[in-house]
C-alpha cells in the first residue's frame, strides 16, 4: 500500500497571526521536531523557515560563537523571496544589501568594458515586460547577523561549540540523531545536515564520505572595513565608486587566472583565483582549464580558517605576467588576519541528499558544493532551506521520511544544472589576456529560469506529483531547470574527457 501525504496539511492550511507584529504569520504546529546541525546561512534560514511552518526547531553549531567573518556573496531573487515573509528581515536586507556595477578588465588592470549595472536577463519564461531585478551583493557577516537577530526575535537560540562526530537514524523509532564530540547524543524526527563541505552526514546518506579531488586551483579571498578617517589614494584612483557612491566591481581576466575587486563606501574586498602548480599548468586548446593530473601542489586548505599574509599573495602575483604594481600595493594594505587561501576542489554532483530511511537530509554545501564563480552557492542553500521546511509541513509528522525524499526530488536536477554552470564559468574567467568581454560572458548565469523561481510555491505546487512519482512510479518532470533542456546526469570525468579531446561542452535548451 502506497503512503500518502497528511490530508490536513497537503492543502497548505491557513496561517495564524503571531501576537508580535514584528514576527511573520506562523502556521499551526506540525509536531515535527527538526534538529539542524550548522549555523551558516542555509542552516539559519532553515531554522527560521521551519519555525514559520510550525515545526519544533533546535540548532547546533561547531563554532564557539556567531559566524561573523568572511567576505561578500551574491544572493539571487529566488532566495530573497523568503524574506518577504519576515518584515524585520526584509527591511534589514534592504539596508545591508547593495547594487554593484561591474567593469571588465585584462589581468593588467586595463579596462576593456566600462562599468554597467549587473542586471538579470528579462523573463522570457513568463513573457514579462516589467523591469527585471538587479543583482545585489551582501556582506556575509551582515547576512549572518541579520539571520541571527531574527532567530533571537522568535526565541530560537543557536547552541554553539557543539561539533558533530557522526549522524545516525533508526527507522523503527522514526528518529535520527547526531553524536557530539563530548559524547552527547541529540535526536529528532528529522536531522538537517547544514554543516558545510565535508559533512559527516555523507557516511549515512551515501555510505561513504564524498571524495574531494583537487582542481589545480586555489583562491585568495579578503574583505575588510575601510577606515573613514583615512584617505585611500590607491582606491580612489584605481577602484572608484560610481555615481551616488554606488558600489563598483572589477573583473580581471588572464591566462589561467582571474581576479575580482569590489568596493563599497565602507568596505573593500578582493579575490584572486590562481593555479597552484605554477610551473606545470595543464592546457587544452591554448587555454588553461584544470590540472588534470589531479596531483595537489598547493599550500591552501579547503577551509575558511586557512589564513595567509599579504607577502604570500605577492609571491603568487609575481608569477602573473603584467600584474600591476597598484594591485600589489592594495594587497599589502590588506590586514593580515583577513586573507583566506581556499583550495578549490571537485566533488561529483550527488544524486541523493537523504539518508536511506529519510530521516537525515543534507542542505547547502553539505549536499552540493559550488565554485565561487557560480554565483549561486548561497542562493541554492537558501532555496534548500525554504523548500525543505515547506515539504515537511506538506507531508506532516507521519510522512517526514517521504517529505525529505520529495524535497530531494524537487531540488536535485536544478542544483546539478547550476553546479555545471559554476564549472563552466570558472573556465570562462581564465581566458587569455587578449580576450574580449564577449568571450567571457557568464554561461547562463543570469537566465530567468534561475532567478524567476519561487522554491516555496514550487514545493506546494509539485509535492503531490513528486510523491506519486516516488511511491507509485507515476511520471513527473521538474520545471525548475532550463526551458527545453532534458536533464542529463554529468560527472567531473565527463567534462575532463571532453576537454582532453578538445571538445566543447554543449548545453541544450535555453540556459540564457
Amino acid at each position: 500500500m502506497s503512503p500518502h501525504s497528511n490530508p490536513e496539511t497537503t492543502a497548505h492550511p491557513p496561517p495564524f497571526q503571531s501576537f508580535c507584529e514584528k514576527l511573520p504569520e506562523r502556521f499551526p504546529s506540525t509536531g515535527i521536531s527538526v534538529l539542524i546541525a550548522g549555523g551558516g546561512v542555509a542552516g539559519l534560514l532553515a531554522a527560521l523557515e521551519c519555525w514559520r511552518k510550525g515545526h519544533n526547531v533546535r540548532i547546533v553549531e561547531r563554532s564557539p560563537s556567531r559566524l561573523l567573518s568572511g567576505d561578500g556573496f551574491t544572493i539571487g531573487p529566488s532566495a530573497l523571496l523568503a524574506l518577504d515573509k519576515w518584515p524585520e528581515m526584509s527591511k534589514e536586507n534592504e539596508r545591508i544589501s547593495y547594487e554593484s556595477w561591474m567593469s571588465w578588465h585584462k589581468i593588467t588592470g586595463e579596462m576593456i568594458k566600462h562599468p554597467a549595472p549587473f542586471q538579470l536577463n528579462p523573463s522570457k519564461a513568463h513573457g514579462s515586460d516589467t523591469k527585471t531585478p538587479t543583482v545585489y551583493r551582501h556582506s556575509r557577516p551582515k547576512m549572518h547577523q541579520m539571520l541571527s537577530d531574527q532567530l533571537d526575535r522568535v526565541g530560537l537560540a543557536v547552541e554553539y561549540g557543539k561539533r558533530v562526530l557522526d549522524y545516525y537514524e533508526d527507522s523503527s523509532s522514526g528518529k535520527a540523531g547526531i553524536l557530539l564530540d563530548g559524547g552527547e547524543k541529540l535526536e529528532a524526527d528529522v536531522v538537517v545536515a547544514a554543516d558545510g563541505v565535508g559533512s559527516k552526514s555523507s557516511r549515512i546518506v551515501l555510505g561513504q564520505e564524498v571524495r574531494a579531488r583537487p582542481t589545480g586551483f586555489s583562491i585568495y579571498r579578503a574583505a575588510y572595513p575601510l577606515d573613514e578617517t583615512r584617505t585611500y589614494p590607491i582606491l580612489d584612483e584605481n577602484f572608484p565608486l560610481m555615481e551616488k557612491n554606488t558600489a563598483s566591481s572589477q573583473l580581471w581576466m588572464g591566462d589561467g587566472v582571474h581576479s575580482v575587486f569590489g568596493r563599497t563606501t565602507n568596505e573593500m574586498s578582493w579575490y584572486l583565483t590562481y593555479p597552484v602548480n605554477q610551473n606545470n599548468p595543464t592546457r587544452f586548446c591554448g587555454r588553461i582549464y584544470i590540472n588534470i593530473s589531479l596531483k595537489d601542489h598547493g599550500n591552501g586548505a579547503e577551509s575558511w580558517s586557512n589564513l595567509v599574509d599579504p607577502d604570500t599573495v605577492l609571491q603568487t602575483t609575481a608569477t602573473i605576467k603584467g600584474w600591476p604594481d597598484f594591485a600589489n600595493r592594495l594587497i599589502k594594505e590588506t590586514p593580515k588576519d583577513r586573507i583566506h587561501d581556499y583550495k578549490l576542489m571537485w566533488r561529483e554532483p550527488q544524486p541523493c541528499w537523504a539518508s536511506p530511511s529519510g530521516r537525515v537530509i543534507q542542505i547547502g554545501d553539505a549536499a552540493h558544493t559550488f565554485f565561487p564563480s557560480s554565483g549561486n552557492g548561497a542562493t541554492q542553500g537558501m532555496e534548500d532551506a525554504v523548500s525543505l521546511a515547506a515539504c515537511l509541513q506538506l507531508g506532516g509528522k507521519d510522512n517526514v521520511h517521504w517529505a525529505t525524499r520529495v524535497h530531494n526530488k524537487l531540488r536535485v536536477e536544478r542544483v546539478h544544472c547550476l553546479q555545471l554552470l559554476g564549472v563552466l564559468n570558472h573556465e570562462m574567467r581564465g581566458v587569455s589576456a587578449d580576450a574580449q568581454p564577449s568571450q567571457a560572458k557568464p554561461v547562463g548565469l543570469l537566465g530567468s529560469w534561475i532567478w524567476n523561481h519561487n522554491p516555496e510555491q514550487y514545493a506546494i505546487d509539485n509535492y503531490e506529483n513528486a510523491l506519486a512519482c516516488l511511491t507509485d512510479a507515476r511520471p513527473f518532470s521538474n520545471t525548475n531547470t532550463p526551458p527545453g533542456y532534458v536533464y542529463q546526469s554529468w560527472t567531473i570525468d565527463s567534462i575532463l574527457e571532453a576537454r582532453k579531446m578538445g571538445k566543447e561542452f554543449v548545453l541544450e535548451g535555453d540556459w540564457e
